[in-house]
């Protein structure tokens, strides 16, 4: 049945005719033929109004620009809402009812419906439906992926959450990491690469390359790799030595100083030393040819101590890529994203970084290694006993 219309004129006379007769609302809206709920808001718009209700002097010229004022108000909506949120349109229908569900205080959702290109009835649908198993987990790995993004103050990618995810044991690739840190604006700090030549000094003729840019080392304390970097502050370059041990990655020995000496590389090999619980087989200690590894106080102390000297050829970063690489996440991770304003507050940053954070990383690592695999080394075997 159609909805009956009433003109302005009809309205002001039933209203004029309920304040002037001694009957009630409810009786001349029976008498009317109207419906009392009707007529009592047409009664109270009146009261309510200050300036003439009801004109209903309508020519088809008011009621086009009516029309025209509302059409108006409705576009301005739009475009509001769609400076503000009109960039999800690109997104998938669960990112566009998200924006709804948020926006929902301050537009129509019919509106923001029409905008987004989605239905209103699968809106509603979609926000009484209670999460999914997999929306349930995936909410939970995002809080844990958030946490670990923070502590590593906003270092870690998704390769090495994921890793750290898995020592905690979830169940997780590397994908679906990824795919929650994308959707959540989270990433780590990409590499910078910058190549630049450096003068080299002459190998001894008893040293050799014995690594020949293998990497891997089977046992711990057999494989070594030593090189220098240097860090920028206001007071002037911090050089930092460190050696790397190859089966693990693990930084054994590191030493910081003002300038660059054979004292400072000394050092390093000294502390890496006091890591060590025998000293009965020799260790390979690879270097580049700087020549502090040039000197004859460093080929001496090599020799004194049971330490196989090994350098690069000229030319060949490649042949040091092990002390190259933790280098670059020093600085990546750490040394790119400060400005030190002293020497000291320089050193306490990187002592903070070897020993706070890499190392303890790398035990962590060979703590879940020694777990997965508990009987490797410990059962005897069937054939041999």
């Amino acid at each position: 049945m159609p909805r009956k219309k009433y003109s302005a004129e009809f309205k002001a006379e039933a209203v004029e005719l309920v304040r002037s007769s001694s009957s009630s609302a409810s009786a001349v809206a029976r008498d009317l033929g109207l419906s009392p709920t009707m007529l009592n808001r047409w009664c109270r718009e009146a009261q309510r109004s200050t300036k003439p209700v009801f004109q209903g002097s309508g020519t088809p010229r008011d009621q086009e620009l009516a029309r025209l004022k509302r059409e108006l108000a409705q576009v301005r909506k739009e475009r509001g809402f769609f400076a503000r949120r009109g960039n999800v349109l690109r997104q998938g229908i669960v990112v566009r009812y998200a924006t709804i569900q948020r926006c929902r205080s301050d537009y129509p959702v019919q509106l923001m419906c029409r905008c987004l290109k989605v239905s209103t009835s699968g809106f509603y649908s979609w926000a009484n439906r209670s999460p999914s198993p997999r929306a349930r987990a995936n909410a939970r790995l995002t809080e844990k992926i958030h946490t670990l993004h923070r502590e590593s103050d906003g270092v870690f990618g998704a390769p090495r959450i994921t890793e750290t995810l898995q020592f905690e044991g979830e169940r997780i690739s590397r994908n679906r990491v990824a795919r929650l840190m994308a959707a959540n604006g989270l990433q780590g700090i990409p590499q910078r690469r910058r190549w630049r030549a450096k003068p080299s000094g002459d190998r001894p003729t008893h040293v050799r390359n014995h690594l020949e840019r293998d990497f891997v080392a089977l046992e711990p304390n057999t494989k070594w790799v030593t090189d220098i970097t240097y860090i920028r502050t206001a007071e002037g370059w911090l050089y930092l030595c460190v050696v790397v041990d190859l089966y693990n990655k693990a930084v054994v020995g590191w030493s910081m100083s003002a300038r660059q000496t054979r004292d400072l590389v000394l050092k390093a090999v000294l502390m890496a030393l006091w890591q060590r619980e025998t000293h009965d087989e020799p260790v390979v200690l690879h270097s580049d040819r700087g020549t502090q590894f040039t000197s004859d106080d460093y080929q001496r102390f090599l020799r004194g101590h049971n330490l196989i000297c090994s350098m690069s050829a000229v030319g060949h970063c490649g042949d040091n890529a092990a002390a190259e690489g933790f280098f670059g996440m020093l600085k990546r991770e750490r040394v790119n994203r400060r400005r030190y304003q002293t020497l000291a507050e320089a050193r306490t940053d990187v002592f903070d970084y070897i020993e706070r954070f890499h190392n303890p990383r790398i035990r962590q690592r060979m703590a879940a290694e020694d777990r997965k695999y508990p009987l490797t080394f410990s059962q005897p075997s069937a054939e041999t006993g």
